[in-house]
């Protein structure tokens, strides 16, 4: 399991209900090597990395509009890790 914990400035992450689109809200997408993972309402989240092959891998956080569209210029960050064999 990977905690991760998200530090937005600028931006207003809203609940899963809302319809409004503005500038500066919405919420997170997760992706780990290209594969979403989650989609999250606030900024600490746990994802289970246990079926990854070991090796090194690339968790995305991308804060998106409520539709789920990227803003222009995206908000991004990337990070990578690695994950090694389980004995």
């Amino acid at each position: 399991r990977l905690e991760v914990v998200l530090d937005l400035r600028g931006g207003t992450i809203v609940d899963a209900a809302t319809s409004d689109l503005t500038p500066d809200t919405g919420h997170i997408h997760l992706t780990v090597d290209g594969r979403l993972v989650s989609m999250t309402y606030g900024e600490v989240q746990v994802v289970d990395v246990g079926s990854l092959p070991p090796g090194e891998h690339d968790l995305r956080a991308e804060f998106v509009a409520a539709d789920h569209a990227p803003f222009s210029p995206r908000v991004v960050a990337t990070v990578s890790f690695r994950t090694e064999v389980q004995i």
